[in-house]
């Protein structure tokens, strides 16, 4: 009898150390939800959409509309997914201001299977539209860097955004 009650208190303290160290982890699961009704499921809780365009220097545009965002912080990289919808004389002259040339060919920085990923994840069908430009920014001394797709239909231009900040 004694000795079911070592196994059982044992057991007890067990689970009472693997919940504390559970509840004492620093990363939010990846199902928390920002209350931000832009951000998709998995964005950090806390993180405002403001301050992560402001860390990862994007301006967005007054006049894009459709925004979502997807972004965690807890990791290497800092990454965010953005994408919205602007007509495309726009869309060109965002990617210029940012910064990001465009790329003839998909090269080295151009990640299409990420690009493709993160559509999908934003309910994005790529088959509806055409490419009309891939945009890169190279990395930085630190590694930092920013991708995009300018793709279009025939009434406006979807913009995504891919951007890895290093700490």
């Amino acid at each position: 009898m004694d000795m079911d009650l070592s196994r059982i208190r044992a057991s007890f303290l067990l689970a009472l150390l693997v919940g504390t160290l559970g509840a004492c982890s620093s990363n939010p699961p990846l199902t928390d939800n920002n209350p931000d009704p832009r951000a998709l499921p998995g964005t950090v809780p806390t993180l405002k959409f403001d301050n992560v365009l402001a860390d990862h220097q994007i301006s967005l545009p007054k006049v894009a509309f459709g925004v979502k965002f997807k972004s965690r912080m807890d990791n290497d990289p800092y990454w965010l997914e953005l994408t919205f919808s602007v007509d495309c004389a726009q869309g060109s002259a965002f990617f210029k201001k940012e910064g990001l040339e465009r790329q003839d060919d998909d090269g080295d920085l151009y990640d299409e299977a990420r690009v493709e990923e993160v559509a999908r994840s934003f309910g994005i069908e790529l088959s509806k539209y055409s490419v009309r430009g891939t945009y890169v920014k190279a990395p930085d001394e630190f590694r930092n860097s920013k991708m995009g797709v300018l793709l279009a239909d025939a009434d406006k231009c979807q913009v995504i955004i891919l951007s890895d900040r290093y700490n």
